[in-house]
């Protein structure tokens, strides 16, 4: 199982398993989110679906960037 770490104004773990990426993290606002994503999803779109999800919600789009560990 493979972990990456998306780093923001939020931290967010994501965990790689065979079908889906799954997105734990926390919006800019306090809510803890898990958030599932396809396996053929990129980082880009994770990361634009996490920047937007936190906008609706918390009123702020914070940059997102993801980095390997």
């Amino acid at each position: 199982m493979k972990k990456l770490f998306l780093c923001a104004m939020m931290g967010v773990s994501i965990m790689a398993f065979a079908k889906d990426v799954q997105a734990v993290w926390t919006s800019t606002c306090g809510v803890k989110h898990f958030t599932t994503f396809s396996d053929s999803a990129t980082y880009q779109q994770i990361a634009n679906a996490i920047a937007l999800i936190n906008e609706r919600e918390c009123g702020v789009k914070p940059t997102v960037t993801l980095s390997l560990n």
